[in-house]
């Protein structure tokens, strides 16, 4: 497909923008559609990611903010482990830093949505210092081969209800086994590209790439990417993606500025100590840098002297 197979690549490996489509169509909708117990309404969707200094970010999987003012976290796991909960913490701290940062201080959930091969979890970790607490849901037991009839059936007949496109969203969790989740990948995304309405159908592929991304395999991956070039998310992925890498580049292009700044501030701090005798070792100690990185600076002072 040439450079707009390349561009649509792109774009679909950037979470956020498909994340941000999808949460943008689950305004007015309900919590209860992702099996969750409650009934409230979304009335916002948030950004999902936490810069994190260790140059890496956490990112849950969708943080809508609801019609009673509480805000809800909601994650999808297909494994249970313990550690999660500290990533929770660290999701339930950054939303609540956000909300005070502007004088707010809001409700906040952190609800789990656990696919079919989960059976049982914990929802509390608790210890003295603090306890994170999680509003568990559980899609084993969902029948899966109803939810697709009733999908295949509806769009057929131009039925389709918010129900039906939260079932395609969800059905490949609902399946055990890796092979099964990408089989149903595959049967849903050509579904979705039946529906007539196209708002419902991007809601459902937005939604499905949110939701699959941490099970999905390569070539799965590949045929959605294949997919997505022919529907309209595609061109709608593609000028996201557009606008996020000239967004990045400018970004990207201050932070090396002021890097670049800050090398050029230490070399020079260096070469003057350096100067004054001040040993090698002892430069790198106080300006708390490698000490390979001040004997190649050193190379250079004595270059340029």
């Amino acid at each position: 497909m040439g450079k707009t197979d390349t561009d649509s690549t792109i774009a679909y490996q950037n979470k956020d923008i498909v994340s941000k489509l999808f949460g943008e169509r689950m305004k007015g909708k309900r919590l209860s559609l992702f099996g969750l117990e409650s009934d409230l309404k979304v009335v916002d969707a948030k950004p999902t990611n936490i810069p994190i200094v260790q140059a890496r970010e956490l990112r849950m999987d969708n943080l809508f903010e609801l019609e009673d003012g509480s805000i809800a976290i909601i994650d999808y796991e297909s494994t249970y482990k313990e550690t999660n909960f500290i990533k929770y913490g660290k999701y339930i701290m950054d939303v609540a830093e956000r909300y005070l940062r502007e004088g707010m201080c809001p409700d906040i959930h952190m609800m789990v949505l656990y696919t079919a091969d989960i059976e049982e979890t914990e929802s509390a970790w608790n210890r003295t210092a603090c306890s994170i607490r999680t509003e568990p849901s559980y899609l084993l037991g969902v029948s899966s081969e109803e939810w697709l009839d009733d999908a295949s059936t509806c769009i057929a007949n131009n039925t389709v209800t918010d129900d039906v496109l939260m079932h395609l969203v969800l059905l490949p969790l609902t399946y055990k086994g890796a092979d099964k989740k990408q089989e149903a990948i595959k049967t849903c995304v050509d579904l979705a590209r039946k529906i007539p309405d196209q708002e419902k159908e991007i809601f459902v592929l937005a939604g499905m790439i949110t939701f699959t991304d941490k099970i999905i395999d390569k070539e799965t991956r590949q045929y959605i990417k294949e997919v997505l070039g022919l529907t309209q998310i595609g061109k709608m992925l593609i000028d996201e993606g557009r606008k996020e890498g000239r967004r990045e580049g400018r970004q990207e292009g201050r932070k090396e500025g002021r890097q670049e700044g800050d090398i050029e501030r230490a070399k020079k701090t260096a070469r003057n100590m350096l100067k004054r005798g001040t040993s090698v070792k002892d430069v790198a100690e106080i300006l708390e840098l490698p000490l390979d990185t001040i004997e190649s600076w050193m190379g250079e002072t004595l270059t340029i002297v």
